[in-house]
């Protein structure tokens, strides 16, 4: 593994340096084809053009000078450039870059000048080649320096932001890890409630129906049915609810079908349908694009929460789900979408409603990236709809099947 992390980081710094060296080489040769044209005005600066005459023939050779004066600061400019990065300067401190590039520049320039000197138009009083022999090198160690100054910028850049990927990315790890981890006790405590502690809860009330069945008529009898009675009303509403409040019933087989449980649940004289949209229902029939258990309990605690608020605040009759998912930017997202309709007594007003009991759902989906909103219903209530970005889970069990669920209004 050790080996592996050395490989990855190898590369890693190939690919960086590599990356510094194209920008810092592709600058400077800009900045020395930029310098190149400067070194001819300076060139005709110095006489270099009236040094030709008044000779017709002097356009041409002035044109022609001119044309050799650009290329040999051209090339004077790419031999330090290939001199500079020989040494690989990523991998140097910065006082070593530039004591190289000076270096080179002046040594490099030995041969500039006598390469000046020979064009006949060249002036060869004292002054210039003094000039020549400053200039040129400031002006290559300008050149060339700024190059590199651009690449380190843009190499700090791209680290720092490789920096906060590899951030998020932990971070993101860790969550779900977490998450895994919250969902496996939830799990467990759940079976535990479900199984076990019903089986005791159990035991003990068939013990005291068959203490109470010996004892015969009378009020010991009638307490202890009584204690057994209560007992039983224990295991059914309160450790039940508990397993549910802890982990939904069927939300270890998907959302659609937790939600199912759930509204089957409810009085009979309630109307309900699930109904799935198209890419759902496609994906459903196709057996993909599972929903992960975290986002999974998110979405059904909240349409849990909605239906809720409509039986209780709302006094409604009838209660519609639609589901769908769409695909997000990132072709590895999605986006779950959920509208809640129901024909009760609506929202109060107009105005922004108050989310209440909804805020900290509210809050869940936004730390996830999701929305919520509450509007008027088209058949007369109040509609909740609410967005929830999830990751395509790698497990190989469905967690969407297409469900239509209707129970007539009695």
């Amino acid at each position: 593994m050790a080996r592996v992390r050395r490989s990855r980081a190898g590369v890693t710094a190939a690919l960086a340096s590599s990356g510094y060296t194209r920008i810092a080489v592709s600058f400077s040769v800009l900045n020395i084809v930029l310098y190149s044209p400067m070194a001819v005005a300076q060139w005709a600066g110095w006489g270099g053009l009236s040094a030709l005459g008044d000779d017709p023939d002097s356009v041409h050779e002035a044109v022609a000078d001119g044309l050799d004066v650009a290329g040999i600061n051209l090339a004077y400019g790419l031999v330090v450039i290939a001199a500079t990065f020989a040494i690989r300067p990523h991998a140097r401190s910065l006082p070593t870059r530039l004591t190289v590039l000076i270096l080179t520049a002046i040594a490099a320039s030995l041969l500039r000048i006598p390469a000046l000197l020979a064009l006949r138009s060249t002036p060869v009083d004292g002054a210039f080649v003094t000039a020549q022999s400053i200039i040129g090198p400031a002006s290559v160690f300008v050149a060339v320096s700024a190059g590199l100054f651009t690449a380190s910028l843009v190499a700090r850049a791209r680290d720092e932001e490789r920096q906060r990927t590899a951030a998020v990315r932990q971070a993101a790890r860790a969550i779900n890890e977490l998450q895994a981890e919250e969902t496996r006790v939830r799990k467990a405590i759940a079976d535990q409630l479900h199984g076990t502690l019903q089986f005791r809860l159990v035991s003990v009330t068939a013990g005291l129906d068959a203490i109470a069945d010996r004892m015969g008529n009378g009020a010991m009898q009638t307490e202890l049915r009584q204690w057994a009675e209560t007992l039983e009303e224990i295991r059914e509403e309160d450790v039940r609810s508990l397993s549910h409040t802890v982990f939904p019933s069927g939300a270890d087989l998907g959302t659609t079908e937790a939600i199912q449980i759930m509204l089957n649940r409810l009085p009979a004289s309630v109307a309900t349908s699930v109904e799935l949209g198209p890419r759902l229902q496609r994906f459903a029939d196709e057996g993909g694009a599972p929903i992960p258990v975290p986002e999974r309990l998110v979405a059904i605690y909240l349409v849990e929460e909605a239906v809720t608020n409509a039986l209780k605040h709302g006094h409604a009759r009838s209660v519609e789900v639609y589901a769908e998912v769409t695909p997000a930017a990132d072709p590895e997202q999605w986006v779950l979408s959920v509208t809640v309709d129901d024909d009760g007594t609506g929202l109060a007003s107009a105005a922004e409603p108050e989310l209440h009991g909804l805020r900290r759902h509210a809050d869940r989906l936004a730390y996830r990236g999701g929305t919520l909103e509450m509007t008027s219903a088209p058949i007369g209530g109040a509609r909740l709809h609410f967005t929830l970005p999830f990751a395509q889970a790698e497990a190989a069990t469905s967690v969407i099947t297409p469900i239509t669920i209707s129970r007539p209004e009695l």
